[in-house]
This record gives C-alpha cells, structure tokens and sequence, in this order.
C-alpha cells in the first residue's frame, strides 16, 4: 500500500535529477527514482516498490528471470556456486522454488482428491489454479527482468530469510 500512498508524489529533487539512480536528500537519506519515498542511503531496495538503488547487471537479471521457469531452475541457481554471494538473484531464486514447490503440492493433492471425490470441482480448480499460476510467472519474470525485487505476500518473507 506504500507505494500506491506514494505512486503520485514527485518531488523537487526528483524533478531536478536526469539520472536514474537515487536523490540525494541529506547525508542519510535518499529519494528511489522510481517511486519517489525517501529512504536510508545504505539501502539495497526501495521499500516502498521494491527498486533496486544500485544497478542490477543485465546477467543477475537474466539468471532471475530464469529461476523462474520451473521448479528446478530454481533449484539449480540456488547449487551454483556463482550466485550463493548474490543476494538479488537467490531471493528470486528462492521465491521460485517456494511458489512452484506449492503449486507441486496443490497439483497433487488436487490429483488425488478428485479420484475420490468432485472430479469436475478439482477439474475446475486445477484450470483457476493454472491461470494464476501463469499470471503469477509472467509478472515475476518480468519483475526480475526489470531489477525489481517483488515480494509477494506469504512467500517474499520467507525467500528473504532464507537468502540471508
């Protein structure tokens, strides 16, 4: 909700910066080019719409996008070696794995219970289930793909935690 409060507001230094990197306000505290909030100066991502203060090399990028594809995308950038230092692209990792390891388990569970029971509500679920679950890759990639880091609500906190 943040960043909806704050989708409107430019501010003057805003205005007057040609750079897309962060404003300056004072010697602790930075303006996010892409939302406008101001934030500590050590901060890695804008709190508000999650924007990256520091550019994210087009490879990092790439490879986080990429996490997103299945279930062992995510697993594999999580194991390499590469990127257990990368705090950007293990989050989208890890988000990855927890979000498909999810839709793995409801798949299952739906496959089950529609042996034993409603087959056409589970037929029904599983056609919901698989539209928002294509939503949800298309809009992560591309979160990823644009540097964003896009939490989203139970499984952002737990992808945070466990990248530390």
């Amino acid at each position: 909700m943040a960043f909806a409060k704050n989708a409107g507001k430019e501010t003057g230094a805003e205005l007057s910066s040609s750079s897309n990197g962060p404003v300056n306000v004072g010697p602790t505290a930075v303006i996010c080019p892409h939302c406008g909030s101001e934030m500590s100066a050590g901060t890695a991502f804008c709190p508000a719409c999650g924007w990256s203060m520091s550019p994210i090399p087009p490879a990092d990028r790439a490879i986080a996008a990429l996490a997103y594809l299945t279930f062992v995308a995510g697993t594999v950038v999580l194991v390499l070696p590469a990127f257990r230092r990368n705090l950007f692209v293990r989050f989208h990792a890890w988000q990855s794995v927890l979000l498909w390891g999810t839709f793995f388990v409801l798949t299952v569970a739906a496959l089950v219970l529609s042996n034993v029971a409603a087959a056409m509500l589970f037929l029904l679920f599983g056609i919901l289930a698989s539209l928002a679950m294509l939503f949800l890759w298309i809009v992560l990639t591309v979160k990823a793909w644009r540097g964003e880091r896009f939490a989203l609500p139970l499984y952002g906190p737990l992808a945070t935690r466990f990248t530390k």
